[in-house]
């Protein structure tokens, strides 16, 4: 697996992801706010190493292009479905390695449960709004200070979440310069050594011919 491009893929899961839970908090979308939400979570387990976190992800994915294809959502869900997917097609092959039909389950659970979301909001979406107002979608934009309040949560955790991925890149390079300077001091003592030996090896034959010299006289 290209781990690069795994986590550059789950950089721009985590913006478009922000970005739509951006809008739908702003127009009162509040069934996207809990799949951008379950997106995000997925993007940052997943950065942790986390199996299901690729999985979350996915499912979460799922939901916005059968959103769009069932007609209750716009055309752009299917480019979040597809940034969503990417992580997970990436990593599909290092699960495929490990176990292949553990990971044709996975790949179905996941985007079974995200179709089977959609699908479920579209047939009790009236019902459950017509009980709770308060999720009715508004046409303008509003709730301003908890759009200000999620941008500066997430400016705080991208700057804590920067910091660490520098520290662990000095890391990895001070760990580099210690293992290439192990494997210098290797190299020396094995040519002193080698050096040693043909010393070693020369002087014997010396003597040996010294020897010889003495008994032919």
């Amino acid at each position: 697996m290209d781990v690069r491009r795994f986590r550059l893929s789950l950089v721009v899961l985590q913006l478009v992801g922000l970005a739509t839970l951006l809008r739908s908090i702003a127009y009162d979308r509040w069934i996207t706010v809990l799949a951008s939400v379950l997106l995000l979570v997925g993007a940052a387990a997943a950065q942790r190493g986390r199996t299901w976190g690729v999985a979350l992800s996915f499912a979460a994915a799922m939901a916005f292009p059968v959103a769009w294809m069932i007609g209750i959502a716009p055309s752009w869900f299917a480019l979040v479905g597809l940034v969503g997917a990417m992580p997970f097609a990436i990593a599909s092959r290092a699960f495929a390695r490990f176990d292949k039909g553990a990971t044709r389950v996975l790949t179905v659970a996941a985007a079974s449960a995200g179709a089977l979301g959609a699908l479920a909001w579209k047939e009790y979406a009236w019902s459950i709004i017509s009980t709770f107002p308060s999720f009715r979608p508004s046409l303008e934009a509003q709730h301003g200070l908890a759009l200000t309040a999620v941008i500066a949560s997430a400016a705080i955790i991208a700057t804590r979440f920067g910091r660490g991925a520098r520290d662990g890149l000095v890391a990895t390079e001070e760990q580099h310069v210690r293992i290439a300077e192990h494997v210098r001091v290797a190299d020396s003592s094995d040519s002193e050594l080698e050096t040693s030996s043909d010393h070693a090896h020369e002087s014997d034959a010396d003597g040996d011919a010294h020897g010889r010299r003495r008994m032919s006289r």
